[in-house]
Order: structure tokens, then C-alpha cells, then sequence
């Protein structure tokens, strides 16, 4: 065999193997039927739960777009807004603010106390630093 034939045999495989992936892809994204794709509101539950838990967001990314067929963009932003959504609604009425008084006075530092906030609340970094600013005053 000529080096030639090698090489056309070669470059035959890999065309070959190419279009067999493509249609392999195709095939499986037509098996996913609207009829057994979920509401993302259905979801919406559990994925909160399995935030909460801790579970990886990489792997519940991927759990939202195999239950609902999202898209990988639409998957993301779905989790993204569980993950920071505003539950803390009005720190003014909680004893928040005596707690982070305590940990500014007993030298815990802003950044720890702000992290603190930020868990407790789930207010987002600028929101943790205003409060955290107020309650020094």
C-alpha cells in the first residue's frame, strides 16, 4: 500500500466517523419527546431543595435541561435565579443587625461579617455590604 492510499483511507475514516456522530446527536435529540419533557415550574421545587442541600449547580444545570429540554442558556438562568433569589425581605425588622453589631465589636472583621449576612439572608454581595454599613452606625 502506497503512502497515499493510507492517507485516503485515513482521512475516509475520520469523514466517515464525523457524519455518524452527527447523525448519532441528531437521533438522540429527537428521542426527547414534548411528551415527556416536565414544565419547568414542576421542577422548580426540587431544584430549590437540591440548591439548599448544597448539590453542585453544574449538575442541576444539567437536571433542569434533561427534565424540561431547556437549553443550556435558559437551564443556567433558571438555576441562577434560585441560587440568588431575595428571600430576605426586610432585615430591619430581625435581630440581624444586633447579631452583626456583636461581630463588628468583638473584632470578626466586615468581610466575615458581610459573608454572615450574605448567608443568612441570601442578599446579594453590594446588598450584605449596605447592610452591614448600616448596622455600624
Amino acid at each position: 500500500m502506497s503512502l497515499e492510499m493510507i492517507l485516503v483511507v485515513v482521512i475516509g475514516s475520520v469523514v466517515l466517523f464525523m457524519l455518524l456522530s452527527i447523525i448519532g446527536k441528531k437521533a438522540n435529540h429527537e428521542q426527547q419527546t414534548p411528551e415527556n419533557r416536565k414544565d419547568p415550574a414542576e421542577i422548580l421545587p426540587e431544584v430549590q431543595q437540591r440548591l439548599q442541600a448544597g448539590e453542585d449547580k453544574i449538575r442541576l444545570i444539567k437536571y433542569v435541561r434533561q427534565e424540561t429540554g431547556l437549553g443550556l442558556k435558559e437551564a443556567k438562568e433558571l438555576v441562577d435565579k434560585l441560587t440568588y433569589q431575595r428571600t430576605y425581605t426586610n432585615p430591619a425588622d430581625t435581630d440581624l443587625s444586633s447579631k452583626v453589631r456583636e461581630m463588628l465589636q468583638s473584632g470578626v472583621g466586615e468581610i466575615k461579617t458581610i459573608k454572615y449576612v450574605r448567608g443568612e439572608t441570601g442578599l446579594g454581595l453590594k446588598e450584605a455590604k449596605t447592610f452591614v454599613e448600616k448596622a455600624k452606625k
